[in-house]
């Protein structure tokens, strides 16, 4: 009964270490401190959210203990939401941290089973969370103690949902992959990364637009719309292939994104779209970067789910 919980359980401590970061965050633009200093503690945050990744995969690695690691990762935000309005640039560094960890932490278990939708899952409060806590922070709530129970009420949780300390990882056989088209190649990665960065510059560049125009209606609808493209993408493309689903959710996002961003529904469907290849991408380089190893560790899903980290 608890196996079934725990992607859920997992995918909704995303959401909150999301939330957290994006109110913290959000906290820090709209405050009336120095530029530079609110701009290093942004820095601050992202090379450790994002380049903590790996060092962590190595200690996790070694050691396992992915529960504890996750406590770890709730109590550093535990200790993040009683200290930021008292130590911001701290607290910013813990929050970082627990990113690190619990991407880490909280992916691979979410992705040990060799399918998209589990990832999906666990991606989709992430950008939510993140979009949420920014825009809390931006209509000025008070949420530091309730923040702090929330995340107490987590960590009391956990010790019930029962993580595994070690991943249980479902391998296929060779003739599996080759038949699903399992592996990219170098044509693959070029093509992908070309359809994203065209989606993604036009995705970012016409959030910036929204921010700068005040949009914050918009953004609540795009993470609504992020939210449910993960989790639907991650289910379409275990049906129709990992590879074939990326291709056309890329190529069907680009138009969207780039010439209807003052049409709220056509460019929230784009949004959707580019969000729901994330299972799949996830997925597929999980695949082709295990699939090189004798041995498949947390350490080589460092890069995978980094890169995911990057557009989740």
């Amino acid at each position: 009964m608890k196996s079934k919980i725990v992607i859920p359980f997992l995918a909704l401590g995303h959401g909150i270490n999301d939330l957290l970061a994006g109110y913290f965050l959000g906290c820090l633009a709209s405050s009336s401190a120095d530029i530079t200093r609110i701009g290093l503690s942004l820095l601050m945050y992202n090379l450790l959210a994002f380049g903590g990744q790996y060092p962590i995969a190595i200690l996790l690695e070694r050691i396992g203990h992915h529960q504890k690691m996750i406590s770890g990762a709730f109590l550093l935000n535990l200790g993040a939401a009683l200290l930021f309005f008292n130590v911001p640039s701290l607290a910013v560094v813990m929050a970082g941290i627990a990113s690190a960890i619990y991407h880490v932490a909280g992916g691979s278990v979410c992705a040990s089973g060799n399918k998209a939708l589990p990832i999906g899952l666990f991606a989709a409060p992430g950008v939510a969370g993140l979009i949420a806590g920014g825009y809390l922070a931006w209509e000025q709530y008070a949420l530091q103690w309730p923040m702090a129970g929330i995340c107490i009420l987590f960590l009391l949780l956990l010790q019930f949902v029962g993580i595994p300390n070690k991943v249980a990882w479902h391998r296929e056989n060779a003739k599996a992959e080759a038949a699903t088209g399992i592996h990219l190649d170098k044509h693959d990665l070029i093509m992908i990364l070309l359809l994203l960065i065209i989606s993604l510059r036009s995705a970012v560049w016409n959030i910036f637009q929204l921010l700068h125009e005040q949009q914050y209606d918009w953004l609540l609808a795009i993470a609504l719309a992020a939210f449910a493209g993960k989790i639907l993408g991650g289910w379409l493309a275990d049906r129709i292939g990992w590879k074939a689903y990326t291709y056309l959710s890329m190529i069907a996002a680009a138009p969207l994104i780039s010439f209807f961003r003052n049409e709220l529904l056509l460019f929230c469907i784009g949004i959707g779209l580019l969000q729901s290849g994330i299972p799949a991408t996830t997925a597929l380089l999980i695949r082709s970067v295990n699939g090189k190893r004798k041995e498949e560790s947390p350490f080589h899903l460092a890069l995978p789910l980094s890169w995911a980290h990057l557009y989740w």
